[in-house]
């Protein structure tokens, strides 16, 4: 079955977007304005809206004044979308109701959220819904989560299954965070800390992994320490690929750093720079210990996730996808997809490296 939801008309689709003020938010209107297209920006103050809609070139976009606290009014909100796009901070506090109006006006929905545990409120809550409303959730979409399934999915068919799938999100550039990711990090801080889920033999744990403590990332003559740490697609990739593991590391510097993450910090912290630039890292070993690497290289982690993002709920808007909740690389074909993206400096490979 695919999905029933409204489809006004597939190359102009009315798009919704909740959380257009803040910084990723910005880039998802700029990048539906290159592509022709004029969303509606939903939210709670008409006047940031408005500046929003004018600093990405679009002064006459609808504004439609809906709070969070208030599911009337964001259900009436996003009544005529084909698509909704959630682009807040801390999903884990904020994300369910915009989501729930998007299931309950009959809209898709994604997002771009990168939290583990609202990923599983999702697929186990809101999946259900979505399905028998006939419309599809893909939460999840950032320049991490995103090509982390999508990559898991072509590189584990290159080795013997079940594989091992480890990924890490490299820095390459010199900027820092925005304050709506600092945010995030807060509202789940000891979930963050903690490291979240890794998949171990047909099941989502909890605790230190035993495995994967050295990635010698691209380019890097030396080995770095890493940690477990909290990755969507660890909830995602067994959905669709043949597993025996799955984690998401990150190096262990950074993961030292939250140790003295304060609220206080988080007021004093500027927006982000522009040298933003990442490499996601993911490496899939077979059962024999072949191993292949996936890289996603990009120039900026908040552009590419709007772009992301904005790419999938076009896709999702024109039709197609079954209803439900859905992973990446259930949605959509994972190498077109990330061909698609390469015209806007984000490229990929995947190559044999034992």
């Amino acid at each position: 079955m695919t999905n029933t939801a409204k489809h006004s008309n597939p190359q102009h689709p009315t798009v919704a977007v909740y959380g257009a003020t803040g910084h990723t938010g910005g880039y998802a209107l700029h990048e539906l304005r290159r592509r022709g297209i004029t969303p509606v920006l939903v939210g709670r103050n008409d006047t940031r809206l408005r500046a929003a809609a004018t600093a990405a070139g679009m002064p006459d976009a609808e504004i439609r004044i809906a709070d969070l606290d208030d599911p009337a009014a964001l259900t009436a909100a996003f009544a005529d979308a084909d698509v909704v796009i959630s682009t807040l901070p801390a999903y884990v506090t904020f994300g369910e109701p915009v989501l729930a109006a998007a299931i309950a006006a009959g809209a898709h929905y994604t997002d771009t959220s990168g939290e583990q545990l609202f990923l599983k409120k999702a697929f186990y809550e809101y999946g259900p819904r979505a399905a028998a409303a006939g419309v599809t959730i893909l939460a999840g979409i950032t320049n991490s989560n995103l090509p982390g399934d999508l990559l898991a999915h072509s590189a584990a068919r290159q080795v013997p299954g079940p594989a091992e799938i480890v990924m890490s999100l490299v820095t390459r550039g010199t900027g820092s965070g925005s304050r709506g990711s600092a945010e995030t990090v807060l509202a789940g801080l000891d979930w963050f800390r903690a490291g979240g889920w890794h998949y171990e033999s047909g099941e989502l744990r909890t605790g230190p992994i035993d495995r994967h403590t050295l990635m010698t990332f691209p380019g890097d003559a030396e080995p770095t320490a890493v940690a477990k740490f909290q990755q969507p697609p660890v909830l995602t990739i067994p959905r669709h690929t043949d597993v025996s593991f799955v984690a998401g590391v990150v190096e262990a510097e950074m993961l030292t750093q939250l140790a003295g993450f304060t609220p206080e910090l988080l007021e004093s912290l500027p927006e982000p720079s522009t040298d933003l630039r990442y490499e996601l890292v993911l490496d899939a070993i077979g059962s024999d210990g072949t191993a292949v690497r996936g890289v996603l290289t990009g120039p900026d982690a908040y552009r590419d996730t709007a772009i992301m993002a904005v790419e999938a709920a076009v896709r999702l808007a024109g039709g197609g996808t079954e209803p439900g909740a859905l992973a990446p690389a259930e949605a959509f074909e994972p190498a077109e997809f990330l061909n698609s993206l390469a015209l806007l400096g984000i490229t990929w490979t995947i190559e044999r490296v034992r």
